[in-house]
Formats: C-alpha cells, structure tokens, sequence
C-alpha cells in the first residue's frame, strides 16, 4: 500500500508541475544582459514550474528600427541560460532589445523581454594578468580591455586614466587579505614577507562607469629567500674589496721598485768627445753597469793652480843684466 501511495503522490506532483495540453509554460525569468567589453551575453533564469528538459529561443532587435525580431541560429532550442550576442549587437551608437522564450514539446512560453542595451555600458575586462617575483616584492603586469573597436588615441588615454585595478593579495598561510588600488596596467607589490606564497587576484572598474568587472581568478607565487637574496651581494662585495687591494698593492709595488737607467747614446757620444775627459782604460767586466754619470766625476782632475816654482827656468846666460839683440840679416 506504501509504494502505490507514493507513486500515485508522485504522478500528481508531475501533473500539477508539468502543463497538460493547450496550457503555456512558464515565461523565463530575470532576462538582462551581463556584458563586458567585446563580450555581450544574455543571461535569464526558468520560469516557475518549468521543467528541466525545457529548452529555450532567444531574438534580437534594433531599438527603434523597422526590422522585426530576428532570430539568434546558435541559440535556438539551447539547454543553457546564457546565449552570446556580441557579433549581433555591435555598434555602440545603438541600442538593443533581445527576447526569450521557454520550448518544452509541443508546448511555448511567452516572450520574455529584456530591458534596453548599449555596448557603451559593457565593463571592462581583463584579458591577460603575470606575475614575476624580485626577492620580497611581486611585479603584476594586466592586460585590461577597456574598449571594442576602432577608437582615437585621445578616447584611448581617457579610457587608460578613468581605469581602476581592486587587487587582492591573499597570503595562504593565514589566509590574510591585503587589498590595493592601483590606477596602472603595471605595478609592485613590495615590503612583502620572505619565502612565503601569495594568491593575487584583480578586479577593474572605471571611474565613470557603474559597477565592475568580474574578479579574475586567483594567481600564486612564493617570493624568494633571505639567504639567496644576500649571498650575490656578499660575493659581489668580497670580490670588489680584493680586487681593490691587489691594484692598490701593484701600485705600491711599481711605485718603489727603479729600474736601472741607461744612458742615452747621445749623451755618451758627447761625453766621449768633451774635452773634460781623459783617458782611462774600459772598466772591468764586472763594472759593465756601473752609472757613466759616476764615471764623469771619478775621472775628472781638478785644474792645479800654477806656481813660479812651475814655470821654467832661463839659461844663466840669459840674465836680467844680459842684453839681447837682434840684427836682421
């Protein structure tokens, strides 16, 4: 008796929840677009009572154009709850409506409309994100998409300038979270402790704009040691230090060590040609390097004053009394 009651309570359940013939199906709810930045999707929720097997048609239009509803191929009879219309809804000069409708059998729901759209009001997203670790400091480098399209350089820095980045620095041992406002693609991280991991995630906005962008996933790395941070530059010093030591030590030593200096040929052949000099006989082989400016003043006499002892004498016969004279011939 218990199994056919809660077959019979089953079978009920499925009748009050599923339409019987002739009766519409529930109408999609919460359509709205979720759209970012060359990226415009359609989102909705079942209808109430809806079953699962339901399958669902989605259409665009122009606003305030002519052209009827036109249909969305990709999403026609779709099991999702999203249907992508960025390559449908491109110009950000117009705007949009788009329509879903719930298809289960034989049986169809009502339109369900969304509210109107503009590609203006996408968010921006990231595209790219790394991260790159210098000791105790973490260097993040994004990759924003903040426009679709062809656009001026002067739109392109507005844009660059009204960029927001809510960055989330999450250490995984204690789970802490630091967050940061950078208004750069680019920036450090720094003062962060030693050898420890950390989770970084992103979140853009614009200052002119409500709302943000969707949270990126998280991106970890461990910053480096203490230890392998200071040995470089500890061997680094110690070289520098002995390398200046060794150049100052070759310095002094080339400063008081002389070599033995030679004459120049000049000055010898001048010397052997002065006056001054006399003759003497060649040094000896073991006095072949000996300086030649010692040489000049070892062989040098000094002049002897003259004396009348010194001057010669004349012959007896040739007397102060004597007279001589001359006749010429």
């Amino acid at each position: 008796m218990v199994p056919s009651a809660t077959a019979l309570a089953l079978c009920l359940a499925l009748l009050l929840a599923c339409p019987t013939h002739g009766e519409r199906l529930a109408s999609p709810r919460r359509v709205r677009f979720a759209a970012e930045v060359a990226r415009h999707l359609l989102r909705w929720e079942p209808g109430h009572g809806c079953p699962s097997s339901a399958r669902y048609d989605v259409e665009y239009k122009v606003y305030g154009s002519s052209i009827p509803w036109t249909a969305v191929p990709e999403c026609r009879r779709s099991a999702g709850l999203s249907c992508d219309l960025t390559q449908y809804t491109p110009d950000p000069e117009r705007r949009y409506y788009a329509r879903v409708r719930a298809v289960s059998g034989s049986h169809t729901s009502p339109w369900q409309k969304s509210s109107a759209f503009s590609p203006q009001e996408a968010s921006p997203r990231l595209v790219g994100q790394s991260l790159s670790v210098t000791g105790n400091a973490i260097q993040v480098r994004l990759q924003p998409l903040l426009h679709s399209g062809n656009v001026t350089q002067e739109y392109e820095d507005f844009q660059k300038n009204m960029a927001r980045y809510l960055v989330y620095v999450r250490r995984t041992q204690d789970n802490q979270t630091l967050r940061v406002v950078e208004s750069s693609a680019e920036f450090t991280i720094s003062e962060l402790l030693w050898g420890t991991r950390y989770c970084v995630s992103v979140e853009l906005s614009m200052a002119n704009r409500a709302g943000r962008a969707t949270r990126t996933h998280e991106h970890c790395v461990t910053t480096g040691h203490r230890e392998a941070e200071l040995l470089p530059a500890i061997l680094g010093s110690t070289f520098s230090t002995l390398l200046l030591l060794g150049l100052l030590g070759a310095l002094l030593a080339h400063t008081y060590t002389r070599k033995p200096v030679r004459t120049p040929s000049v000055l010898k052949s001048f010397m052997k040609q002065s006056s001054l000099w006399v003759e003497h006989e060649p040094p000896s082989s073991g006095s072949l390097d000996a300086d030649p400016i010692q040489q000049l003043f070892l062989t040098h006499k000094e002049p002897q004053p003259c004396t009348l002892t010194q001057l010669p004498r004349l012959p007896p016969a040739l007397g102060s009394s004597h007279r001589i004279s001359y006749t010429d011939p």
